[in-house]
């Protein structure tokens, strides 16, 4: 992660991939939720529609049965009265399962019960109809009546819990609602948390890596520093270890460079580094590590560079820094500098190139400054 942080367009397109998948996951949730809402009682309304025409088939079939004794009549009858107390059952176990509450429904389930306990009754009447039998006036009329009772005992009941189901599948498909809307506010904050904590992580690694610029860099000129050249010189080492090449250091100290701090002060004395490390940037080459090694002293690290090498880039940076303009009040004074030069021995470390080119450089200073000595 700490990698990601630092490069803002693959944050950015991690943000992205995480949005775009809370997105999806959010669609595929909404839209099983408008598919299964309410889907037991859909099923129960549909169970409770197909029973609401028992009632009116059963009074068909008395009415029939009443102006003819056909066989066929009573085997109607018969059929609908063996899947009339099934139906009730099913429907009573549905309700069971389902999350409405008992005290809504008892009543009804009390009434189909009553109409269920005097189903046989209805069906022992119907055992006295055949086609040779004239049922008489009286019982006819109580055949009718007992037809009736149950007929409109069904009608109400399956009428009433109709109404129950859709009031309870609105309410249901309300609290999906509500659901609905606290899901999509809860998966915006965690989208905006994320937001928030991988800008604090890219913040935190920036500002992090910008700690281990400044502790690698020197702060006024912004060269190497010598913690930063000393890990050139490492890799530089072993380089040169594998593959014999050779490697030469260049020492520099700008000459009375004290008299222009206390001539001009401190601020012109800086303009005076930073024109100076800028120029050594421009004479080297990209594989040259270029630091400030404090005050006015600076050091060129030169990797595949003999001693010829280094001595060539010294004397341009002589003539440069004799041509380089001054700043402000100091444009009237000339800048020079003495270089030591020195180049890796086949058993040398870094220790021992650097303090030969010291030597070299107070050579050079002893010998009257403005020079290279190698």
């Amino acid at each position: 992660m700490r990698h990601l942080a630092k490069k803002p367009s693959v944050l950015l397109l991690t943000y992205l991939v995480i949005v775009s998948l809370c997105l999806i996951a959010f669609g595929v949730y909404l839209s099983e939720a408008r598919r299964l809402i309410g889907a037991d009682y859909t099923a129960m309304v549909t169970d409770v529609v197909r029973a609401q025409e028992d009632p009116e088939r059963l009074r068909m079939i008395l009415d029939s049965l009443l102006d003819s004794a056909d066989s066929i009549h009573v085997e109607q009858l018969n059929d609908l009265l063996w899947r009339l107390p099934l139906r009730i059952q099913s429907i009573k176990t549905q309700l069971a399962r389902s999350e409405i509450p008992p005290d809504q429904y008892q009543p009804l389930v009390e009434e189909l019960d009553t109409i269920n306990g005097r189903l046989p009754a209805l069906e022992e009447a119907t055992l006295n109809v055949n086609s040779d039998r004239v049922l008489t006036q009286a019982e006819s009329v109580d055949l009718l009546n007992l037809g009736m009772d149950i007929e409109e005992g069904l009608a109400w009941s399956y009428s009433e819990l109709n109404e129950l189901l859709h009031r309870a599948s609105a309410d249901q498909r309300r609290l999906m609602e509500w659901l609905t809307l606290a899901l999509a506010v809860m998966l915006l904050m965690l989208v905006a948390a994320i937001g928030v904590v991988l800008l604090m992580l890219y913040r935190l690694n920036a500002q992090r890596e910008m700690m281990r610029r400044q502790s690698r860099t020197d702060e006024l000129t912004g060269l190497r520093n010598r913690r930063r050249l000393l890990e050139d010189v490492g890799h530089h080492f072993q380089r040169r270890d594998r593959h014999d090449s050779p490697i030469s250091l260049l020492l520099l100290d700008l000459d009375h460079f004290k008299q222009i701090n206390d001539d001009f002060g401190h601020p012109v004395g800086d303009q005076v580094l930073v024109a100076f490390a800028n120029l050594l940037l421009e004479c080297s080459r990209q594989t040259d590590s270029v630091a400030r090694m404090g005050g006015e002293e600076f050091a060129i690290l030169l990797p595949f560079s003999n001693s010829l090498a280094a001595q060539r880039l010294a004397q341009r940076i002589l003539a440069a820094v004799r041509e380089m303009p001054m700043p402000g009040p100091a444009q009237g004074r000339r800048l020079t500098v003495s270089i030591g030069v020195a180049e890796a021995e086949s058993d040398d470390d870094f220790d021992g190139l650097y303090h030969r080119a010291d030597r070299r450089l107070y050579r050079a200073k002893a010998q009257g400054r403005d020079r290279a000595i190698g």
